[in-house]
C-alpha cells in the first residue's frame, strides 16, 4: 500500500518560537529545515546590503499568524477573559542563542562594511537605526493585547491596542524616535541638496515611515475585527437555532407528552414537526410571500396545536422579508405563550403595516403575570420574542397585570 502523503503545512508566522516576527520559524516548519539554518540564511542575506532585512519585512507583512492550537475549554475561557497570560516563556538558553546571533550579525556587518562590500555610511547608519526602530514598532503589533477591540466602542476601539499597556506606548515611542533619528541622519548627509529639497525629502520620509509603521497594526486590527464579526454571526446563528428549537421542536415534544394516549394526535404532531424542521434546515421556500399571509399561518398553527381561538386582524400588507419573518415568528411565540400559560380561550392579534414600520399586538385576558418575576429558565419571552426581534432591528414591549391579562407589542421598521 502506498503511504499517504503528509498534508501540506501552510506558511504562517509562528510567534511561539519567534525572536522577532516568527518568519523564520514559519518557514522552518513549512520547509522542514532546522530553525537555526533558516535564521542563519536571513543573517547572511541581511549583511548583504540589507537584502535579507527587506525580504524578512515583506514576509512579515504577507504571512498570517499561525492559528492557535486547540486547548481545553477552561484554558480557552481564561485566555479570552484575560485571566491567563499567553505570552511565550523566555528561557536563558534562548537569550544566549539570541545574543550569539546578534553578535554574529554585528560582526558580519562590520566585516562587510570594513571590506567595502556594503552600503555607503551615509545610507548604512540611517537604514540600520531606522530599521531597528521599525522592528520595535512591528514587534509590538503581534504581541499587544487586542481585548480592547471587543470591549471598547466607536473610534476608541481602534486605538485600544495602542493604549493596552504603558510598555506598549514606551516601546512605540522608542521605535518612532529611532526612525526619526535615522531619517534625520539620512537627510543631513545630503549636503549637496538644497534646503527646500531636503525638507521635502524629510517630509516624504516621515509619511513613508508612518505608513510602514502602521501597516502591521492595521492588518492586525483588521483581522481581529473580522474575527469579532465572525463570532457575532456565529452567536446570532446559535441564538436563532436555539429560538427555533424552543418555538417548534420543544413545543411539539411537550404536546406529544400531553397527548401520549392518542397515537393519531402524536403522529400528526410528529409529521407536522418533521415538515417544519426539514423546511427550516434545508431552507425550503415558504409558500407565503407576504407578511399578512405568514401571520395568518402562524395564528392557524397555534389554533390547531393548542386548541384556542386566535382572532386576527391585519391592516395593510407588504412583502415578507427576512426581518419581518423574524417578527412573525416572535408573534407566533407570543401567541403560543398566551395559549399555554394565560388560561384564556381567546387570543387577540392585531397587526398594522405602515409605510415605514410594522406593528403587531398579541393580547389575552388570562391570568397574567409579573414580568420581573419570570424565572430565568423560562426563556420563551426573553429568547424567542425579545432577543429575536432585537437581532433584526425591532423592539418588543411586554405588559402584563395579574388576573387581567398580557399584551405583547412588537414593532419593526421596514
Amino acid at each position: 500500500m502506498t503511504p499517504a502523503l503528509p498534508a501540506t503545512v501552510p506558511v504562517t508566522r509562528n510567534t511561539d518560537e519567534a525572536w522577532l516576527g516568527g518568519v523564520a520559524a514559519g518557514l522552518s516548519r513549512r520547509l522542514g529545515w532546522p530553525l537555526m539554518l533558516v535564521r542563519l540564511v536571513f543573517v547572511v542575506l541581511a549583511v548583504s546590503k540589507f537584502a535579507g532585512v527587506f525580504a524578512y519585512a515583506v514576509l512579515w507583512l504577507l504571512l498570517p499568524l499561525a492559528t492557535a492550537r486547540p486547548q481545553a475549554p477552561g484554558v480557552d475561557a481564561a485566555d479570552r477573559s484575560g485571566m491567563r497570560s499567553t505570552a511565550p516563556t523566555v528561557r536563558a538558553s534562548d537569550l544566549g542563542t539570541f545574543a550569539a546571533f546578534v553578535a554574529l550579525s554585528g560582526g558580519l556587518l562590520w566585516l562587510v562594511q570594513l571590506m567595502g562590500w556594503g552600503l555607503d555610511e551615509s545610507l548604512f547608519w540611517p537604514l540600520l537605526i531606522a530599521g531597528c526602530g521599525m522592528a520595535i514598532i512591528w514587534f509590538q503589533a503581534d504581541r499587544v493585547s487586542t481585548r480592547g477591540l471587543r470591549n471598547a466602542s466607536g473610534r476608541l476601539r481602534l486605538l485600544a491596542p495602542l493604549l493596552a499597556h504603558w510598555s506598549t506606548i514606551v516601546a512605540i515611542t522608542l521605535g518612532a524616535t529611532l526612525v526619526a533619528v535615522g531619517s534625520w541622519l539620512f537627510v543631513a548627509s545630503l549636503q549637496d541638496v538644497a534646503q527646500g529639497a531636503r525638507t521635502a525629502i524629510l517630509i516624504g520620509l516621515a509619511m513613508a515611515a508612518l505608513v510602514t509603521a502602521a501597516a502591521p497594526w492595521l492588518l492586525r486590527i483588521r483581522r481581529e475585527l473580522a474575527a469579532i464579526r465572525e463570532e457575532k454571526l456565529l452567536s446570532d446563528a446559535r441564538a436563532d437555532i436555539a429560538a427555533h428549537l424552543h418555538d417548534s421542536v420543544l413545543q411539539t415534544l411537550a404536546l406529544i407528552q400531553r397527548q401520549a394516549n392518542d397515537p393519531k394526535a402524536v403522529m400528526r404532531l410528529a409529521r407536522s414537526q418533521e415538515r417544519q424542521l426539514r423546511a427550516w434546515l434545508y431552507d425550503t421556500p415558504a409558500a407565503t410571500s407576504t407578511f399578512g399571509a405568514a401571520l395568518v399561518e402562524a395564528a392557524a398553527e397555534v389554533e390547531d396545536s393548542h386548541g384556542v381561538d386566535v382572532e386576527l386582524v391585519t391592516v395593510g400588507e407588504c412583502p415578507l422579508t427576512p426581518d419581518l419573518d423574524a417578527l412573525v415568528r416572535a408573534a407566533g411565540e407570543a401567541m403560543v405563550n398566551a395559549a399555554k400559560h394565560s388560561g384564556a380561550t381567546l387570543v387577540d392579534v392585531y397587526a398594522e403595516v405602515e409605510d415605514d414600520r410594522v406593528e403587531v399586538f398579541v393580547r389575552d385576558r388570562g391570568k397574567g403575570f409579573v414580568v420581573d418575576d419570570v424565572p430565568a429558565d423560562r426563556q420563551g419571552l426573553a429568547k424567542s420574542v425579545r432577543d429575536r426581534v432585537a437581532r433584526h432591528g425591532g423592539r418588543a414591549i411586554i405588559k402584563s397585570v395579574p388576573n387581567e391579562g398580557t399584551e405583547v407589542k412588537l414593532e419593526m421598521n421596514r
